[in-house]
């Protein structure tokens, strides 16, 4: 046995529960999906487009909504996740087992490099698994990687609306309160620009289920300085988060 259980992989394919257990295939479900953590942004989305819920997603604690939207005539699903690897990854499983092949991801994260003020858009190359839920789909390795081409589509996307993207490492973790400055620097030494608590689950899972995943961060709080500056978290700017959301979207609507 390794010293810790999340080295203890089990490359068997099939679990005691799968999600079409509880989650059946909707046909004629768009296959074409985008996912957030933007409150605001997800609500005007909701409010300039047709929409309908198509499912719930019940639990103890929290009813998560699927939509369809009407996006300029192509109809893509979205919903509104929980912070948190587990609960974004358990999410995908879902958004899987009802029809979704194509899913987009949009959300914010923590700046690591002065050099990327808060604001910064970052399409990233890779993530850096520092989180629990990957080690559950796939043997321990250092980097997951979301979908290239997708990531390519959502540069020339942001680049359309004139977001100039930049590239990097995403460090996930599920220890927000675990950032600490040795931990920040040795993941900057490995190419990581922004800290963030779900792409690597995301793309982990993603590869397991022979799905697509393309995935956008902006920078909000930023660690990088002599104290923690939680400025753009707390003072929103929700036309810019709509945006990145609105090109996620019509991004992922090519793909329906």
């Amino acid at each position: 046995m390794n010293d810790s259980p999340l080295l203890d992989f089990d490359d068997e394919r099939t679990a005691i529960i799968e999600p079409s257990m509880w989650y059946p295939h909707i046909d004629g479900l768009s296959t074409a999906a985008v996912m957030t953590w933007m409150p605001d942004a997800f609500a005007r989305l909701l409010d300039e487009h047709a929409h309908e819920v198509r499912h719930h997603v019940q639990a103890e604690t929290l009813d998560t909504k699927i939509y369809e939207v009407d996006l300029d005539g192509t109809p893509i699903v979205a919903t509104l996740a929980h912070v948190g690897a587990p609960a974004a990854a358990a999410l995908l499983e879902v958004l899987v087992a009802l029809g979704c092949s194509t899913v987009f991801a949009v959300g914010s994260s923590g700046g690591l490099v002065q050099q990327h003020p808060p604001g910064t858009v970052v399409v990233p190359d890779a993530a850096i698994r520092d989180e629990g839920v990957s080690h559950h789909y796939a043997a321990a390795s250092r980097i997951a990687h979301p979908d290239p081409t997708l990531q390519a589509e959502l540069r020339a996307a942001f680049r359309a609306v004139d977001l100039e993207p930049v590239t990097g490492h995403v460090w996930t973790t599920d220890a927000l309160f675990r950032e600490t400055s040795a931990k920040v620097a040795a993941r900057v030494a490995e190419g990581a620009v922004a800290v963030d608590m779900e792409l690597s689950a995301l793309a982990t899972v993603a590869a397991f289920r022979g799905v697509r995943h393309g995935h956008a961060v902006y920078m909000a709080d930023t660690l990088f300085g002599d104290e923690w500056d939680p400025t753009e978290l707390i003072e929103r700017d929700t036309a810019f988060r709509y945006q990145l959301l609105l090109t996620a979207a019509r991004t992922s609507a090519a793909h329906a």
